[in-house]
């Protein structure tokens, strides 16, 4: 349950943040209102244009869109990432080629799962033009929904109506730049990332739970060799009274919890890459392997805590009145 409930934790908070991530970048620099967020944030042409001739710094337009394949009833959430092909928020393709005119877009591979492929035809917020698919990426999300990426000009048409309007969502900057101006606010990508709405909660919730989980494995170990270790007492009483040594005992009964925790971890990631067999390709499941192996070393660590609880059961132990059972 542990690593379960750890690859859901890591899969949902990939898909919030994925295509910040493949940015590469230090800062990005949103209007002041917004909060720190990307989704609220507008910057007129007057605030930026100036800033452009930096290799370094690239304009980025989002906005939250439903779209919908052609000749199908099927509406699908998506995020329309508006960018410069030139630049280099420009995604990197897994298939197809990038876009040569206004009607036709790039998108995230996972919206193969709704039929959407090379070649697709879609229309986005009911519009009555249709934009066509030429170009695959991989792991570009935003807010756990997949990107269709767009030139600018036909963002700006999207979301404003018009491309006469020169907005943009936010500048990304990719070096040390430090930008002040009026209006505009400049945060490190880790601050866009945690005021992405809901990622916050999210993270803490699963977070929580794989720690009480590991709370918990830490009561039922420590009860479960409490346990054990009584029923062995007479055989403990036998080994005393041969001669061998109470630390000696206390260290088997060390390597019998590691050999336990050790086989129940691989046991526990065979079943559950088994399980991700059978997962929709929707659930947000990601193994992340340093992940595991963290968990892994933390729960072996608390499971010989919860073995210590037996020690002074051990400890205590009397050859003569354990081999007659009392």
């Amino acid at each position: 349950m542990v690593f379960f409930l750890t690859s859901l934790a890591v899969g949902l908070a990939r898909q919030n943040r994925t295509a910040v991530d493949q940015w590469d970048a230090k800062t990005v620099v949103v209007s002041s209102y917004a909060n720190k967020s990307l989704t609220v944030s507008s910057i007129p042409e007057a605030k930026y244009q100036k800033y452009l001739t930096d290799k370094d710094v690239a304009p980025v337009g989002q906005m939250t869109v439903v779209s919908q394949l052609r000749n199908s009833s099927n509406k699908i959430n998506t995020n329309v990432f508006g960018v410069d092909w030139n630049d280099y928020l420009s995604p990197k393709l897994t298939e197809g080629r990038l876009p040569q005119t206004n009607r036709e877009v790039v998108v995230d591979d996972s919206l193969k799962n709704d039929d959407i492929k090379l070649g697709s035809q879609i229309k986005i917020n009911g519009s009555d033009d249709y934009y066509k698919v030429v170009g695959l990426t991989k792991d570009n999300s935003f807010f756990t929904i997949p990107i269709i990426f767009t030139n600018m000009k036909t963002f700006r048409t999207l979301k404003y109506g018009s491309s006469q309007v020169k907005n943009i969502s936010a500048l990304v900057v990719r070096n040390d730049k430090k930008i002040t101006e009026t209006g505009l606010t400049q945060i490190t990508i880790k601050d866009l990332i945690n005021h992405i709405p809901g990622y916050t909660a999210q993270v803490m919730v699963f977070s929580f739970m794989i720690i009480a989980m590991i709370v918990i494995t830490f009561l039922i170990i420590g009860i479960f060799m409490y346990i054990i270790t009584i029923q062995k007492i007479s055989l403990y009483g036998v080994m005393r009274a041969q001669g061998i040594r109470t630390s000696k005992i206390i260290e088997s009964l060390f390597y019998q919890i590691l050999i336990l925790t050790a086989a129940g971890a691989a046991l526990a990631l065979i079943f559950m890459a088994i399980t991700q067999l059978f997962l929709p390709k929707t659930v947000p499941f990601y193994s992340d392997w340093l992940a595991y192996l963290v968990l892994t070393l933390a729960i072996m660590v608390m499971a010989v805590l919860g073995g210590s609880l037996s020690i002074q059961r051990v400890l205590k132990i009397d050859p003569l009145s354990a081999i007659e059972g009392e």
